[in-house]
């Protein structure tokens, strides 16, 4: 009896770890299939021929999920005036760009009425006001050709949006169409492909595309430290029935 007890304690602490453990090896390994899924979807659109923006009338019956990576094609004029600014750090450089910056988000007026928000690509912090990129900022009709993204989502680490200094923490449409006042916009954005801007700035084509898959790895780490854990109690606990 004085042995159980003093295993009590102990024994519970480590029933405990293990459910952790046990429990983010299980959601690292379902974050793995979501994220092979997302690279096959990826890989099945990302090359396909483009295809009409759907207009305003069609937002509501839209299949948004089907198009999410897949090459559209829109006609607009840009509402520079109106640009969002969304806090972006570059994962790699792009064309002599690292580091934090920012992404343009620019309204696009459609030729046949309604308003996307086009991800017009990324800008170093020295050029986030539109004064300092003056030749990028084109006016007329525009023909563009981009990826549909969904919004994404925040999380609850995630600070709040600074609109009075135009600096949004991420790509949510109806957000930043609140916040700015921009009115109806359609619910996903466009990643700017083609064509550049004239001197450089935004850089367009900055969708991540080439996706890392490490928990696989994740998983077996914790599922590692949760068998090694057992099995040092377990040797402990034999050391203590012994004595």
């Amino acid at each position: 009896m004085r042995t159980v007890r003093r295993l009590a304690g102990p024994g519970l602490f480590v029933l405990v770890s293990l459910a952790i453990l046990l429990a983010l090896g299980g959601w690292q390994w379902r974050r793995m299939a979501e994220k092979s899924a997302l690279i096959a979807t990826i890989a099945a659109r990302i090359h396909k021929a483009p295809s009409p923006f759907p207009g305003p009338a069609e937002w509501a019956a839209t299949d948004w999920a089907s198009l999410t990576y897949a090459p559209v094609e829109l006609r607009g004029r840009f509402q520079h005036g109106k640009e969002a600014h969304v806090f972006f750090s570059l994962p790699k450089p792009v064309d002599g760009a690292s580091g934090p910056g920012y992404l343009i988000l620019t309204p696009l007026a459609l030729e046949g009425g309604g308003t996307v928000l086009v991800n017009r690509g990324f800008v170093p912090a020295g050029a986030k006001a539109a004064a300092a990129r003056l030749p990028g900022q084109i006016e007329g009709v525009q023909t563009l050709i981009g990826l549909v993204r969904a919004p994404e989502a925040r999380n609850i680490f995630m600070g709040a949006d600074d609109v009075v200094k135009n600096v949004f923490l991420v790509r949510d449409p109806a957000a930043i169409a609140g916040a700015l006042s921009l009115g109806a916009v359609a619910p996903v954005t466009v990643d700017l492909r083609t064509p550049g801007a004239p001197g450089g700035l935004p850089i367009p084509g900055v969708t991540q595309i080439d996706i890392p898959n490490n928990h696989f790895q994740y998983a077996l780490t914790w599922w590692s430290l949760a068998l090694i854990l057992a099995a040092i109690f377990l040797i402990w606990a034999r050391g203590e029935r012994r004595g």
